[in-house]
């Protein structure tokens, strides 16, 4: 019991340690500026009247996923809390905003109009984040830290608006990819079915991938890169989704 205790504090420590050399990182290095070829994919087909068709109807894979995940908002056991059901519905409206807000960006691909495709993605970040934590150290810490994550999510794209610095989104978008694999390593699990938040890494990894290789993917394929990334991000919502959906409690709050 005691050596369990002590494996957790050390693990809290070390996350914590984690934690303040990103953000140290991110304040010594000079402020990120937004790519302007960041807009210029490579699927620009005009089809029935839409500019960058692929780009813009692929993120109808958003809202299918957004409205999969709300059945699990009733299954009888997914939510030992009901913070955490909260949470859930933030998350997958969070989702559903993206569809509309990315699809929008889409449409009319610039700088100012990529903040409302990034501004409902902090909410998908941060309350999963916020769930994780309870899922995995403590319940009472992961109900605390929804509020302050959501607002910090929400501020750290407002930020990027006026100020043209990217650091801040960056560290709300990347630090969840980094500390929940550490707390799934780490902590022992409240729920069961912990491979949908694996799968959902993973499918959000590739999802990445396809942002990145936009222009060669379309090499190969003319919609290019960044549909796929819409689609694989989707698929990590629904593999969440679905694992919440079917999990139970299996230790003590």
């Amino acid at each position: 019991m005691h050596s369990g205790r002590r494996h957790q504090t050390l693990s809290i420590f070390i996350s914590l340690a984690m934690l303040l050399c990103i953000v140290g990182v991110l304040v010594a290095v000079p402020a990120i500026h937004q790519d302007e070829h960041y807009h210029d994919f490579a699927g620009h087909a005009v089809i029935f009247g839409i500019p960058n068709f692929w780009n813009v109807i692929s993120n109808a894979a958003f809202l299918i996923a957004a409205l999969i995940g709300f059945r699990a908002l009733h299954a009888p056991r997914a939510f030992a809390n009901e913070w955490e059901r909260s949470a859930y519905g933030v998350l997958l409206l969070g989702v559903a905003l993206t569809a509309f807000g990315s699809g929008y960006y889409h449409l009319y691909p610039t700088t100012q109009t990529l903040f409302w495709d990034r501004l409902p993605m902090t909410f998908v970040f941060m309350s999963i984040l916020s769930t994780t934590i309870g899922e995995r150290i403590s319940m009472k810490a992961g109900r605390r830290a929804l509020i302050p994550l959501l607002l910090t999510g929400a501020l750290s794209v407002v930020y990027w608006r006026f100020s043209g610095d990217l650091r801040w989104y960056g560290l709300v978008q990347f630090i969840p990819m980094l500390t929940i694999p550490a707390m799934l390593l780490f902590f022992p699990p409240y729920y069961s079915s912990a491979a949908g938040t694996w799968g959902m890494l993973g499918l959000y990894s590739l999802a990445k991938i396809a942002e990145l290789f936009d222009r060669q993917i379309g090499q190969l394929i003319p919609a290019g890169g960044h549909p796929w990334k819409h689609v694989a991000g989707a698929a990590a919502v629904i593999c969440y989704a679905l694992a919440v959906g079917r999990r139970h409690e299996c230790r003590g709050n």
